[in-house]
């Protein structure tokens, strides 16, 4: 029998935005302001400070949403009694909704501010990126329960914050508009895009993996409550193998970059890095415990973001 009517407290609240899991926003943030201004010497102090409480807001809310779906679709007593925290803290719900509310309309000020102090076409891509973030886990198909989550979950992260963070410094490198009476001119440098998705790209397969990480921990407890994620179609063993894969690819890609002029050759010396790294996959590959090993993944993301923001700041300082 569920709990009811608890009051919420700091670190209720905390533990249903999750705060531990928004190093996944934080690190492409500061990345993208790093690269920012290493490759393209720009930085907007205010822009920065905007732009990260957007993306904080949104991204707690966008967890807040999560956590409630789950509460409000779950099928398992099991584990609305004690893995929801809902559920588990006998928290109001509506209560819940308008904290969800509250989040996303601080999200929308701030993002809006960052419009008109930058470029009117961050408004589509804003919406576009609120629209994905919440039809991650909401709706009669949120993209959380179908095969699509490591996807979209990897590449709106790791590439579209990062994007942002530098679009926000300068848009005129990237994306930009002028207006002259009844005509639009938008210039859009597609290969600067490019270059920036082949920089993320460490991101955005360590991102994907922390989603791929939780689907195989949970696989049981997803099938028991109706949720089919990739590891369903795929199977726990493959998913095990594309875990791999994107695990070690993110630290190649890493390595290629200084061959390609994009950070300093010296840079190679944070390889040193990956038996770290490499333990931690070992680790997770041995066996796929919610308890035990999905902090692996997180690990092994934030080992290879500390490192490429400690080459960047360095970079920074040398230049």
């Amino acid at each position: 029998m569920l709990k009811t009517n608890n009051k919420l407290t700091l670190p209720i609240f905390l533990e249903f935005v999750e705060l531990k899991t928004k190093v996944a926003s934080f690190f492409p943030m500061v990345i993208g302001y790093l690269f920012a201004a290493y490759h393209f010497k720009a930085f907007q102090f205010w822009n920065t400070v905007l732009f990260t409480l957007a993306v904080l807001s949104f991204d707690m809310c966008t967890t807040a949403i999560n956590n409630t779906m789950d509460f409000k679709k779950a099928l398992d007593e099991e584990y609305l009694r004690d893995e929801n925290v809902i559920g588990k803290h006998g928290l109001d719900f509506r209560h819940m909704v308008s904290i969800i509310w509250m989040l996303l309309c601080f999200a929308i000020f701030f993002s809006l501010i960052l419009v008109l102090r930058t470029d009117l076409l961050l408004l589509p891509l804003g919406v576009l990126c609120f629209l994905i973030g919440i039809f991650y886990t909401y709706g009669p198909f949120p993209l959380s329960r179908l095969p699509l989550g490591e996807l979209f979950s990897g590449v709106t992260m790791g590439f579209g914050i990062y994007f942002l963070a530098i679009f926000v410094q300068r848009p005129e490198v990237l994306l930009s508009s002028q207006w002259a009476g009844g005509d639009i001119f938008i210039h859009f440098s597609w290969l600067q895009t490019l270059l920036i998705f082949f920089v993320s790209l460490p991101l955005v397969n360590l991102i994907a993996n922390i989603m791929l990480a939780n689907n195989l921990c949970d696989y049981d407890q997803d099938v028991r409550n109706g949720r089919f994620t990739l590891v369903h179609y795929i199977s726990v063993k493959n998913g095990v193998k594309l875990y791999t894969f994107l695990n070690v690819s993110a630290w190649v890609f890493l390595a290629v970059y200084p061959i390609l002029g994009l950070i300093p050759y010296w840079s190679w010396l944070g390889l040193l890095a990956f038996p770290l790294n490499l333990r931690s996959l070992i680790k997770f590959r041995k066996k796929q415990i919610k308890r035990e090993t999905f902090v692996e993944s997180i690990k092994s993301f934030v080992l290879l973001s500390g490192l490429y923001v400690v080459i960047l700041m360095i970079a920074l300082i040398l230049k």
